[in-house]
């Protein structure tokens, strides 16, 4: 996504210091000319405001934490209290997280955009982007949590199936899932079991690394695809007209009979039933769901083109000539702002969103003066 918003515009990315994966993101983008990786703080995000005013830039904040969680309603509140004070920020937009049924991206007028094919659409064409066609399985497990072991990554059984597969395939792995520790990334809860079957997972050469972005490539190619009902992954194989075959695990407690993208899938939940489905699809038996999968894709989202970003800029009047822009604004005041806002109350979370310590350095801060963190942040912050 941030490769589909570079194409329009300069993009300043922001990671947090606690963010596991952020040298890994650091190295892929390095090589850009139009993609400038930042470490999260207060201080730098106003010093970048600074260069952009300075430049009489118009300067767009896209948030990529879904707001349906705590996470990204804490970014929104930040970034929309420093827009009172900043002429040059015309706009805080949510991107969402996923396609279909999240409504953190569900904006009047752009709800619509499929803005997760952007790049794709973009690229496709690319001898960059060239892969191995003749793979027909791809497997996307997404995962749940210790409280809720609902994912294909939870079945212990299904998991050593997979491994053991001796047709051709692949597996993409949800991105989160590379740092198999907890402890790694503070904000993504894998239950014991699903870090131990990522573990299993990563000793198939059949894996993608964690550098490989380009899933919907894969899923182009593929003629059948394997992944959790849970997912953005299985509405996004319905865009594709080629007659796929979708096998979705679920769980029979958690079917939702109001799911209306259930018609097109093969649904399994035991070793047997996913045994069951490839066999038939082996022997050219099992039937295709997915004849009229793009027209639903078009009741949800309009037909991607690649050029998303632009429709998106009209809609949400980024290109419109803003008047009273590019005054001076008072550093003070955008962090007394935040004081305000942010000191009471104060958690966790809170902690994480402000981005001035990594995770280690918030949890002692927590659990050893809970009344004094916002105190010991606001003096590091203070010094700009």
């Amino acid at each position: 996504m941030i490769l589909s918003f570079a194409s329009f515009a300069d993009v300043h990315l922001f990671v947090y210091k606690w963010n596991p994966a952020q040298q890994l993101v650091r190295d892929y983008f390095s090589k850009s000319n139009h993609i400038q990786v930042h470490e999260f703080s207060i201080d730098s995000i106003l010093a970048e405001l600074i260069i952009q005013e300075e430049q009489q830039h118009q300067v767009v904040v896209l948030l990529t934490a879904s707001i349906n969680y705590s996470l990204g309603q804490l970014q929104l509140r930040f970034f929309r209290s420093i827009q009172k004070n900043v002429s040059s920020v015309i706009d805080v937009y949510s991107t969402g997280h996923c396609m279909y049924g999240c409504q953190s991206c569900a904006h009047v007028y752009s709800h619509r955009l499929p803005i997760t094919f952007t790049n794709y659409m973009r690229t496709k064409h690319l001898s960059s982007t060239e892969i191995d066609k003749n793979i027909e399985v791809v497997i996307c497990p997404s995962f749940s949590s210790e409280e809720a072991p609902f994912s294909l990554l939870s079945n212990q059984k299904i998991v050593e199936q997979i491994v053991a597969f001796s047709f051709p395939h692949i597996i993409k792995l949800h991105p989160s899932t590379y740092q198999t520790k907890n402890d790694d990334n503070p904000l993504v809860s894998l239950s014991k079991l699903e870090q131990d079957h990522v573990c299993h997972f990563l000793t198939s050469k059949n894996v993608l690394p964690d550098t490989q972005t380009n899933t919907l490539k894969y899923i182009e190619h593929a003629r059948v695809i394997i992944c959790d009902s849970d997912s953005s992954i299985p509405f996004e194989a319905l865009y594709f007209n080629n007659q796929k075959h979708i096998l979705v695990y679920e769980m029979p407690e958690k079917h939702n009979k109001d799911d209306d993208r259930q018609t097109y899938f093969h649904s399994f939940h035991t070793p047997q039933q996913l045994t069951n489905l490839l066999e038939c699809y082996f022997a050219g038996n099992l039937e295709c769901k997915t004849e009229h999968s793009h027209e639903f894709f078009l009741k949800k989202y309009d037909e991607p083109d690649g050029k998303e970003i632009e429709r998106l800029a009209d809609a949400r009047h980024w290109t419109t000539n803003h008047n009273n822009l590019h005054k001076n604004f008072d550093i003070e005041k955008i962090k007394q702002d935040l004081k305000d806002q942010f000191q009471s109350p104060l958690t966790q979370m809170t902690l994480y969103a402000l981005g001035e310590h990594t995770s280690a350095q918030i949890d002692e801060l927590w659990y050893a003066d809970i009344n004094d963190v916002f105190n010991v942040l606001l003096n590091n912050i203070d010094s700009f």
